[in-house]
């Protein structure tokens, strides 16, 4: 199949037509040498994890159309620079974090890899990967009008790929989001609305339930079911109800929500708040957390602990359960899938736990959104080795110029754009953005990046086992009291420089 692209040229044209603030720089930086070895030289090679905006064609059981835009604009990147081959490398189903650490460890990652924001605290001495801030500081030559590549992004998303050492390791380009995505038409045969508070948020479930309706579609399978919705489930309510200690754990810094979870209160920041008794799994707020969980799984579906995490999406929408809790990156899926014949919508917030639920209720949940979501790459310190580092950053210069990078996450379908123009985004994915600017993410660095893998790990299948019953909340409190402390020690041993704010 052959995959047509637009010559610089043409992209220039089309993006003047369209009135954004973009053209080539006179400047480009200079090429390799080798640039200059003829049409016969062997192309160099940039390889590229893409995650979910890995393009490839579409398949016989697709019910929506799969990303292809990164096709497009390799060719129209190649037009200029045809000395210069992109590799996609193909998506990795499942135990991405080994496989990708694998690759780090013995020298074999591709250029750009995928790579989530919450990692760098814990990886980025390790050499895997390079210091954008020499790139960031000077001008994108796909792009007029900034001074910087960095000022061509929104402040707060380029800033998420900064290590406790200052630097940015990490090209941020995206907004993500979550939802509860709900069946209006059950709700409206039920006759009730979007609940605003927690208490009556339990009632319209347990009114569903006598329908025989699943309530909420979730799902705690180990296979990625815990990691995701474990994750956001514990990020929300640790968030609420640890509100009234917030500076406690921070030593007596001010804690407010931002665009970046977590950003608050990081690796350092936890691990010396674990260190000194400030946060615990002992904690009666941590308890707390657990009880409200156990409390609404009784709203899940049946087994939903060895649930397929794909079968969350097609419960909801074959009509099987009222309610799923979906990332923006379904809002494709969603909005295009033969399978929903019924109407929908998406909660503007989710249910306030008030204190008639919680003693430590009474704010609101922050949003489950975030800065980075299918666009936070590193480039890997082996593309310098390779010498193809000049040509990574050049891919990477070209690929978030805004036109290219709205391309890219339009054809998707699930991301905004984390940069300053937005010119033809996707107006859909607001919901998730307006979430996120009204109410800020969580202020606790979340589970999946608070300390180490071997933590992580310990966490998720711990609370797989808690949520099925099989461990009471005292001891999956003791057991993940007991890892918090060896992590948190372990994390101090390899960084003596976090002992101190």
């Amino acid at each position: 199949m052959t995959h047509t692209g637009l010559s610089r040229r043409r992209f220039l044209q089309l993006s003047g037509a369209t009135g954004a603030a973009l053209t080539l720089a006179a400047c480009i930086p200079s090429a390799p040498a080798d640039d200059m070895a003829g049409p016969d030289a062997a192309p160099r090679v940039v390889s590229h994890y893409a995650q979910g905006l890995t393009p490839r064609e579409r398949l016989e059981t697709d019910r929506w159309d799969p990303p292809q835009a990164l096709w497009a604009l390799e060719e129209a990147f190649k037009e200029e620079n045809p000395n210069v081959d992109l590799e996609f490398v193909a998506n990795v189903g499942t135990g991405y974090d080994e496989w990708m650490v694998t690759q780090l460890t013995a020298g074999t990652a591709p250029e750009i890899l995928w790579y989530q924001r919450g990692w760098i605290a814990r990886d980025y001495e390790k050499g895997w990967f390079n210091n954008l801030d020499p790139y960031l500081s000077q001008p994108n030559p796909y792009v007029d009008g900034y001074d910087s590549w960095k000022d061509t992004f929104q402040g707060p998303v380029i800033a998420s790929g900064t290590a406790p050492d200052g630097h940015i390791y990490l090209i941020t380009g995206d907004i993500v989001g979550t939802g509860f995505f709900y069946n209006q038409t059950k709700f409206d045969e039920i006759g009730a609305g979007v609940p605003d508070v927690w208490s009556d948020y339990q009632g319209v479930q347990q009114a569903l339930a006598d329908t025989g309706i699943t309530p909420f579609s979730v799902s705690y399978h180990l296979d990625g079911g815990t990691q995701l919705y474990g994750s956001w489930t514990t990020r929300v309510f640790q968030d609420v109800l640890y509100d009234h200690k917030m500076e406690v754990i921070s030593g007596g810094a001010p804690v407010t929500r931002t665009w970046k979870p977590g950003e608050s209160l990081q690796p350092p920041s936890m691990v010396r708040a674990i260190r000194d008794g400030n946060y615990a799994a002992t904690d009666p707020e941590w308890l707390e957390m657990l009880r409200l969980m156990k409390e609404w799984s009784v709203y899940y579906p049946d087994g939903f602990w060895a649930l397929p995490t794909a079968d969350v999406f097609r419960l909801w929408a074959e009509g099987e359960a009222a309610v799923a809790w979906l990332g923006s990156w379904m809002n494709k899926p969603v909005r295009n899938d033969p399978l929903i014949d019924f109407e929908w919508g998406i909660f503007p917030k989710m249910p306030k736990v008030t204190q008639d639920s919680s003693e430590f209720g009474g704010v609101d949940f922050p949003a489950m959104a975030g800065v980075g979501g299918v666009f936070q790459y590193i480039t890997t310190s082996v593309a310098e080795e390779r010498g193809t580092l000049d040509d990574t950053i050049d891919w990477l210069h070209f690929l978030t110029a805004p036109p290219n990078l709205i391309e890219a996450l339009n054809d998707h379908g699930g991301f905004a754009p984390g940069v300053k123009d937005t010119t033809g985004a996707d107006p859909s994915l607001s919901v998730y953005t307006d979430m996120m600017v009204e109410f800020g993410t969580e202020r606790i660095e979340p589970f999946d990046s608070m300390l180490t893998r071997e933590f992580v790990d310990a966490m998720w299948r711990n609370l797989q086992q808690f949520m099925a019953g099989e461990l009471s909340a005292e001891e999956m409190s003791t057991t993940m009291q007991r890892e918090m402390e060896l992590a948190a020690q372990q994390l101090l041993n390899e960084h003596p420089d976090w002992a101190e704010a």
